[in-house]
């Protein structure tokens, strides 16, 4: 695999698209990118330049000027030889293959890096984009049983592993019942 560094602006960001990246997530990935750069080379359509994989990653760095500005506005580039039908397979084979937070997982790294970092709260809120009740919640241990679920406030970069009733697929295709999230708000 070849890596090429390319200007940014040269690039693509197809409609065809279906992530998101919720805005907490957002902040720790530009922060990410500003302490290390673009550590994973975006995947991009040779004809036509549309960006399969990587897309924040771009905006990023465009809509950042001390970020744009520091990687000289290139970005690190695989290229791959396929056609529009191809590059929007790959694209939901790359970003279904990730997986999302689970958060009694997320709590036990939370805890861990608590452990073994020293750091003040407030440098962990910083460092996860999480509020103080949130990181509080990742450290008591129990995550939310014994919260009252329904009624916690919780920012759009995670939804509880025990959603409150209603917030489940209620298709009776689906024999499983998976927590999905609610939108907080309509902006998103």
């Amino acid at each position: 695999m070849e890596i090429e560094l390319v200007e940014g602006e040269s690039l693509n960001i197809p409609d065809w698209g279906a992530t998101y990246i919720l805005r907490p997530d957002l902040l720790v990935l530009a922060r990410s990118i500003a302490e290390h750069g673009i550590l994973a080379p975006l995947v991009v359509q040779r004809e036509g330049a549309n960006i399969i994989d990587g897309g924040q990653r771009l905006r990023i760095v465009l809509d950042n000027a001390s970020i744009n500005e520091a990687c000289e506005g290139k970005v690190p580039v695989t290229w791959i030889d396929c056609d529009d039908t191809e590059a929007m397979i790959l694209h939901i084979q790359i970003n279904r293959g990730r997986g999302a937070m689970v958060a009694h997982k997320l709590s036990k790294l939370v805890k861990t890096l608590k452990r073994v970092m020293r750091m003040t709260d407030t440098e962990y809120n910083d460092l996860f984009s999480m509020k103080f009740d949130e990181l509080e919640l990742m450290l008591d241990g129990s995550i939310i049983k014994h919260r009252k679920v329904a009624s916690h406030n919780y920012s759009r970069a995670w939804v509880p592993i025990e959603a409150p009733p209603g917030t489940t697929d209620s298709d009776s295709a689906i024999r499983q019942k998976v927590a999905i999230e609610k939108p907080p708000n309509p902006d998103r």
